[in-house]
């Protein structure tokens, strides 16, 4: 009994988390506005001063939280983030300085009068620390990260341009994002398990790829870090220094491939338990410094941050104890309402009242049904067939 409880308590947090993804008809203008920006970057003409070379042969392709289908909704005025890669093969970092390549593409953006008008009403007129920014007024941003070809390497690493510093800084988003997904495509074998119910342009400049597919039943690993990615967002509502979600991404990651390769598990939530206490144990300290490495490009550090504000690495620890004594908590609720508050109060109101509202309709439907249970598994194997009532004492 206590693994279908437990398996139910994680049904609730799942049907959370298909609350917490971004609607359709957000997706859908995600979508349309990366297809345009894409376009219209990939119809220009990027040549640098000296005239010798060109940006050419490239592609525009989509990085981030909805590459990897992670978004998680935003709360109150905040924004969610579509995030473009600018990427130009054909050129070198002795071909071009990275302030060059930044204002190759800001020049293109700001030749369309609607991006200059939205670039200039965006914090430092658009200008991000690796790239720039478009601020739409309905509920995201689109930001531009120019690259070009890190050369000599066989994979898929690529150079962009650090405003701050006026350096190049190695990234490799496609190959994070393979490995990330092929992660996610391994699926747990649990022991008492039940089963849980682009536009693409051809242009003489730049290629644009299709934007990914919005999944709407998707992997375990990744409805877990959208679960841990919004209580990281409301407990950092009035906080500064959240940890960032690549962090959390990749630590989450790691975590699920080690505890699957040394673990088997009953249900989903002590799986879910076991990542986060694990999550630290990828922070490497070896070298007096904290890193977590892009696994496919070892010379990223998303923890950069860490040594050099020290409150960065404080407040993910402050995250990381609370989230691990929350969901070790959820077990040892007793009560709907009770748990159902402080559901509410670690992943927003709205979403879990939703929820609740949705358990209680099917519950009724099950009572009806002759089925006792929660009623939010797709599954009716997590469910208890009620016995009629003969009134004849039997």
């Amino acid at each position: 009994m206590i693994t279908e409880a437990k398996h139910e308590l994680f049904t609730i947090l799942d049907r959370i988390g298909e609350k917490l993804d971004i609607t359709k008809t957000q997706y859908k203008k995600a979508k349309e506005r990366y297809d345009t920006v894409g376009k219209w970057l990939a119809e220009g003409t990027y040549c640098l001063t000296s005239g010798r070379v060109c940006l050419n042969d490239g592609e525009i392709y989509p990085q981030g939280s909805l590459k990897l289908a992670t978004t998680v909704k935003p709360i109150g005025q905040e924004e969610f983030d579509v995030d473009l890669v600018f990427y130009s093969p054909n050129v070198s970092q002795y071909d071009i300085e990275p302030s060059e390549l930044n204002r190759l593409i800001g020049q293109r953006l700001r030749e369309n009068p609607d991006y200059k008008r939205m670039m200039d009403a965006s914090p430092d007129q658009g200008r991000l620390k690796r790239g720039w920014r478009i601020t739409y007024a309905d509920e995201f941003h689109l930001d531009i990260t120019p690259s070009i070809n890190k050369h000599f390497h066989a994979d898929n690493s690529e150079l962009v341009p650090d405003r701050k510093l006026q350096d190049w800084k190695p990234s490799n988003p496609k190959d994070y994002a393979e490995w990330f997904d092929s992660n996610a495509a391994v699926f747990p074998s649990f022991r008492s398990y039940v089963t849980r119910d682009g536009l693409t342009l051809t242009v003489e400049a730049h290629h644009v790829s299709d934007f990914p597919e919005n999944e709407e039943s998707k992997p375990l690993l990744k409805r877990y870090i959208q679960i841990l990615k919004r209580h990281r967002d409301v407990m950092f509502q009035e906080k500064d220094h959240k940890p960032i979600s690549i962090i959390i991404t990749t630590l989450a990651t790691q975590a699920y491939a080690y505890c699957l390769r040394h673990n088997t598990y009953d249900n989903e939530l002590d799986l879910l338990v076991d990542i986060v206490e694990k999550m630290p144990l990828f922070i490497d300290t070896s070298l007096g410094e904290y890193r977590i490495l892009n696994p496919k490009e070892t010379s990223e550090n998303f923890a950069e941050r860490w040594n050099e504000v020290a409150a960065k690495k404080s407040a993910f620890d402050a995250w990381h104890e609370d989230a691990l004594a929350f969901f070790n908590s959820l077990y040892a609720l007793s009560g709907t309402h009770k748990m159902f508050d402080t559901l509410g109060r670690s992943f927003g109101e709205k979403q879990v009242s939703s929820v609740y509202e949705d358990m209680n309709s099917l519950v009724s439907q099950r009572r009806e049904a002759g089925v006792l249970g929660l009623g939010l598994s797709s599954s009716g194997a997590a469910a208890t067939p009620m016995k009629k009532n003969t009134f004849y004492g039997e």
